[in-house]
């Protein structure tokens, strides 16, 4: 009798072992259908955003295309642009040029008459032709602003700079090695002064006192050229600023600057409308063909996500319901 009952514990405990076995398999195949499901979801994902990547290159890629073929006609279009006006620039400078020199003709001829004259005097009373340069009056019978500056300019460098090289060769090169550096120095500088100022009274006084009166009459003549240089750039800064180019005979290049505007602002409204067709109607027709194209596969995929959540569903019941010893 106590076989018997023994006999039937261990049938018992062999079920249960059994039954645990079986609980474990499921507990298995539950934690690979979890696998599977979080790997097709995110595969799903990696292909939804792969998907989207795709429509918004197809996008960019198309629009860029639209963009560039209109771009290309308004920058050949720009090209043209500053082409003619550069042609029309240079011509504009030409004539304004021969507008300067017709309307300046007669001071510049009086200009010429007064040199010539100036010229002629000077050599029929023997004074020097450097007494005719505009430096000699400077130095020497200073009257005007630009004159007084040359003036001031050449005194710098005469009792400045020229001083200051002499006395830098007298160290460095001249008596560097010599024990009476400082004094030689110093002379040579002193020397160099004396010189200078030696030339300039020699001039004053064996040029400009021997012909003042010629060079006085020099004045006036350099005067005169002055007040017609004066004049000349008066009338040319009136041109420059003179907004009406219609005496320039320009109307052809200005015709054609017209047209080429009238063209670019063609170009960018068809630009702009084209760009209007493709966010309106093309952009969508793109994102279905991609979408038609390839979410067949998400939707499959998807539909796989499901039939494993089912089945994980199902088994976590079985799992749930499965009693050791008593399982169905």
């Amino acid at each position: 009798m106590q076989d018997n009952v023994f006999d039937e514990n261990v049938d018992y405990l062999y079920q249960v072992r059994a039954d645990l076995e079986a609980v474990e398999q499921l507990k298995k195949e539950l934690a690979e259908y979890k696998s599977q499901e979080k790997n097709l979801k995110k595969a799903i994902a990696s292909e939804e955003k792969s998907i989207q990547d795709e429509i918004n290159q197809t996008i960019r890629k198309r629009k860029n295309e639209i963009e560039k073929t209109y771009d290309d006609q308004i920058d050949t279009n720009k090209d043209k642009t500053r082409s003619v006006k550069a042609k029309r620039d240079k011509v504009k400078s030409k004539r304004m040029g021969e507008r300067v020199s017709m309307e300046t003709a007669d001071l510049t001829e009086e200009n010429r008459q007064l040199n010539m004259e100036m010229k002629t005097l000077f050599k029929a009373q023997h004074v020097p032709a450097f007494c005719k340069s505009d430096f000699f009056y400077s130095l020497f019978m200073t009257k005007r602003v630009s004159e007084f500056f040359v003036l001031l300019i050449s005194l710098v460098v005469a009792y400045v700079g020229i001083p200051t090289i002499m006395y830098m060769l007298s160290v460095n090169v001249f008596f560097k090695e010599s024990k009476q550096m400082t004094l030689l120095s110093t002379l040579t500088v002193s020397l160099t002064l004396f010189v200078l100022g030696l030339i300039y009274v020699t001039i004053l006084n064996r040029v400009k006192l021997r012909h003042y009166d010629i060079l006085l009459e020099g004045r006036n003549y350099k005067d005169q050229i002055a007040a017609n240089e004066k004049q000349m750039k008066a009338i040319k800064n009136k041109i420059s600023k003179d907004k009406d180019d219609s005496v320039y005979g320009l109307d052809k290049y200005d015709d054609m600057l017209s047209e080429l505007e009238d063209e670019l602002d063609q170009i960018s409204e068809e630009k702009q409308n084209a760009l209007t067709v493709f966010e309106n109607d093309t952009k969508q027709l793109l994102i279905n063909e991609v979408n038609d194209r390839r979410l067949g596969k998400v939707e499959q995929m998807k539909a796989d996500v499901e039939h494993v959540e089912e089945s994980a569903v199902e088994l976590d019941n079985n799992i749930q319901e499965c009693i050791p010893g008593d399982c169905q």
